[in-house]
């Protein structure tokens, strides 16, 4: 019998900005060269563009990006329960320079994508951000997102170039953990968009989209690298804090980290050598489960316990939990054709609905992940196997914990038993 879970909570979904408020920004792009505004398709009703200071054009972006009607229809077929809302990462101000302006920012888009988790209030919980640079701003912001019932920040990897660690952003760190705010953190910048000429040119977006696809996962480490060796997570263990895409390489890089902490203490400076392994069992550390791989899945499983791992899809975008292909074409963006005899058909959950409960499950469970070889180098392997339970945590119980709603407030306003499509 088909798994069927209770709930889902996807807590890595993105918004932009709703055509009404597109306009409140555009003073800011002559200021900044980096600022990304939206403004309307120039062609496209259904669609928007992202454009910075410049002019350019970062991203096209289909209406579900915000427009609350638009990602409903697409969470009813997915079986998602409720989404939580953080804003796009490139729209952080962290490069804006004067408190009041990068303020005034931040506040734009909490009050559009509070606007929006209130127009739905059973389907959509909203996160803010907050201007890094400034902490006793950021802290004022806080306390405003807090007021409006908003139950998190989201935080980008690096502030402008700087480590999470520095001094400076501890007085944010502190006021969440007061606050009770669930801190999101995503990549974007640092590696993603180096400086250094050899290591811009090796990063190009044209290069296999490597900015995204090899930096980003570098970049949450490098974030996490940060809070454990800057003591953040020990001196705030009751901080939650979920890192984006899996912990990025993290999750794979834990021994390393911590064997290399002791191998050459002399490099750490004032940084503690903290255990590593001992930080992830017992500070309020999640990941969402976006690793693309039953495998790395499995491995997050073992390493963090599935009440601290929170389905996550990166919904609207196309490197999060969507078929790349045309379900009526079979083709990806580009035209090609999907070279596998039919096309992914995944969804938010799908990574963790369909692994086997079971090992006599265990054959029906790979038509679910035909795109996979069923042998490596030493024969047959097999796809891990999820509990039932494990299956629940993470599709919808550690998000909760995460968010910090209770059962009471669980009940009393979000909705239950969505619609799941089980095999889209």
């Amino acid at each position: 019998m088909p798994f069927k879970p209770a709930e889902k909570w996807d807590v890595h979904t993105h918004t932009t900005l709703s055509p009404e408020t597109f306009d409140k920004l555009d003073r800011f792009a002559s200021t900044y060269a980096d600022f990304v505004r939206v403004r309307a398709h120039q062609g496209k009703s259904c669609c928007a563009e992202m454009v910075n200071g410049k002019g350019e054009v970062q991203r096209t972006i289909e209406d579900d990006a915000y427009h609350g009607p638009s990602r409903l229809k697409a969470c009813d077929s997915h079986g998602v329960t409720v989404q939580v809302l953080s804003p796009t990462p490139m729209m952080i101000p962290d490069y804006v320079d004067n408190p009041t302006d990068a303020t005034e920012i931040c506040q734009i888009l909490n009050d559009d994508n509070q606007r929006l988790a209130e127009q739905f209030p059973d389907r959509f919980v909203a996160l803010g951000a907050v201007p890094m640079r400034f902490p006793e701003q950021a802290e004022r912001e806080m306390r405003r997102l807090k007021s409006l019932g908003m139950k998190g920040i989201e935080i980008n990897s690096n502030v402008n170039g700087l480590d999470l660690d520095e001094p400076h952003f501890f007085p944010v760190f502190q006021a969440a953990d007061e606050l009770d705010l669930a801190v999101f953190i995503h990549p974007w910048g640092g590696f993603m968009f180096p400086s250094e000429v050899t290591l811009k040119e090796r990063m190009k977006a044209t290069r296999n989209w490597r900015p995204w696809l090899t930096a980003m996962p570098l970049e949450t480490a490098l974030a996490f690298d940060s809070l454990v060796r800057g003591g953040v997570h020990e001196r705030l263990p009751g901080l939650r804090v979920l890192y984006a895409h899996g912990g990025g390489t993290f999750p794979a890089l834990l021994g390393r980290l911590e064997h290399g902490s002791y191998s050459r203490p002399d490099l750490f400076g004032g940084c503690s050598p903290a255990d590593m392994w001992s930080t992830v069992k017992d500070c309020g550390i999640y990941t969402d489960t976006l690793t693309h791989s039953p495998w790395a899945l499995k491995m997050l499983v073992d390493l963090m316990g599935s009440r601290y791992l929170a389905l996550g899809s990166d919904y609207p975008y196309p490197l999060g939990e969507i078929d790349p292909f045309d379900p009526c074409t079979a083709q990806d963006p580009k035209g090609n054709l999907c070279p596998y005899h039919r096309t992914k058909c995944i969804y938010p959950g799908h990574l963790i609905e369909h692994l086997p409960s079971r090992q006599e499950d265990m054959e029906a469970a790979w038509e679910h992940f035909h795109w996979l070889p069923h042998e490596n180098s030493d024969g047959r392997r097999e796809l891990p196997m999820l509990t039932v339970e494990q299956k629940e945590n993470m599709l919808h119980r550690t998000a909760k914990d995460w968010l910090g709603i209770d059962e009471v407030e669980c009940s009393g306003r979000y909705k239950r038993n969505a619609v799941s499509t089980g095999s889209l």
